[in-house]
């Protein structure tokens, strides 16, 4: 009875993930082929600088807003725990260990393999005078997208180097790119009918809902606070100083691509929206706009990094594991991980789970939070879409004028030619 409501969204959640990795394959390498080489490390530079500021700045916010508000102290039902089995072993990931494994995905042994597998540390306990875990290394099944991100940036890189001899390379990935858009807008279309299955099998797992009704309203009220001040006034100062422009109206511009990642829960799925945004409304040159949107839609996590971090420091007060190293911890993991949440519903909720293992937190837990996870990944997913056509314009504000004199410099040779001179007269010349 479970399964059957449940049947049409988790259809629609596998079409979704079939298109979106060849999506953003396709477009960064697109992309980065059509910049100059020379201008990929300042475009590139610019909007990395911008994901780690405001990745940084979400789960700051999201730490401010929690222990503000207090989710899990103001809760009547503190102390019940919803069990859930969350597949993850009993021995804790070690602090260092999550560091060396974001460091090993950046560089993957198999290009292909990464699309599907990412390196993880195992432990192995055996048996010494003192009990102690021997740290191995093993493969995940999980996307390493940020390790995809790099190494399709390179290829672009490499084939706009070699422009003529990589010119077939460089069409495949321009017709892939415009074809699986294509089958994105089809996929669309069955939104509705995917979305209402997912809330009904949200709801129809849901146990006990009187008990737990006071611990999820204050932790839906912290995530909504958090987004919304994040959205509405963090957001805005920082589009006024560097714009010097009325922010709300930047804000309606990116209305249509915030509304279908909060209907997709993806901000990926939004990817041809945002390229409209940037490029019709806001002027941006296609070859910033195709090659920081996936970029940014890959790495910008802004709201999903004030949802980890605000979550687990609502999971810690609930079950009092809170201490100054821990909130801290919890802040710069929640930090590092956004960087590597795939672009996919619900994405959170899995680095969750490890950044509470590695802090010896129950990961149990997180059953609080499922029930309403449908909504709470809806209004994250519109911040991380609007912060994504921010860091495009923002990138094109700053790099348009290096653009603008590679383009002068190629065309001052084609201009001198069309320049014939002027013929002059010589002593003695007859004229006619």
């Amino acid at each position: 009875s479970i399964i059957s409501p449940g049947l049409p969204g988790e259809l629609y959640m596998r079409m979704l993930k079939a298109v979106i990795l060849p999506l953003i394959v396709s477009s960064v390498i697109v992309g980065a082929a059509s910049v100059d080489p020379k201008s990929n490390g300042k475009i590139s530079g610019i909007a990395i600088t911008y994901i780690i500021i405001t990745n940084l700045a979400g789960s700051l916010f999201g730490l401010i807003v929690a222990l503000i508000i207090k989710p899990g102290k103001l809760t009547v039902c503190s102390g019940q725990i919803v069990q859930m089995d969350t597949g993850i072993p009993e021995t804790r990931l070690q602090t260092e260990d999550i560091f060396a494994d974001l460091i090993r995905n950046l560089f993957p042994e198999n290009i292909v393999a990464s699309t599907f597998q990412k390196t993880q540390t195992k432990y192995n306990s055996r048996e010494f005078p003192l009990m102690k875990n021997i740290s191995g290394v093993m493969t995940n099944s999980t996307t390493t997208s940020y390790s995809l991100i790099i190494l399709c940036a390179l290829l672009g890189m490499a084939a706009g180097k070699r422009k003529e001899a990589s010119a077939p390379f460089i069409m495949f990935f321009d017709a892939t790119e415009k074809i699986i858009s294509q089958v994105l807008n089809w996929i669309i279309w069955y939104t509705p009918i995917g979305v209402a299955s997912l809330i009904a099998h949200a709801l129809a797992k849901a146990t006990d809902m009187t008990t737990n009704f006071t611990s999820l309203g204050y932790f839906v009220l912290t995530i909504a606070v958090g987004v919304l001040v994040y959205q509405f006034i963090l957001f805005p100062i920082m589009i006024f100083i560097i714009f010097r422009t009325n922010p709300y109206k930047f804000h309606l511009s990116a209305v249509k691509a915030q509304m279908t990642a909060f209907v997709a829960l993806s901000s990926a799925v939004a990817i041809p929206d945002m390229f409209r945004c940037v490029e019709e409304k806001h002027g941006v040159d296609p070859k910033v706009s195709r090659f920081v949107v996936p970029l940014a839609v890959t790495l910008n996590r802004d709201g999903s990094a004030l949802f980890i971090c605000a979550t687990a420091i609502y999971i810690g007060q609930i079950t009092d594991n809170l201490t100054a190293g821990t909130i801290a911890m919890m802040c710069i993991l929640a930090f590092v991980g956004s960087l590597a949440v795939p672009a996919i519903p619900s994405a959170s909720i899995i680095t969750l789970l490890i950044i509470l293992s590695s802090l010896n937190i129950p990961p149990a837990n997180i059953g609080l939070i499922m029930a309403l996870e449908w909504f709470t990944d809806r209004i994250r997913s519109t911040c991380n879409s609007y912060g994504c056509i921010i860091c495009t314009v923002v990138t094109y504000k700053y790099t348009k004028h290096f653009l603008q004199e590679q383009t002068s410099t190629l065309l001052a040779p084609d201009q001198h030619k069309l320049k014939s001179p002027e013929p002059t007269m010589q002593a003695g010349d007859k004229t006619i």
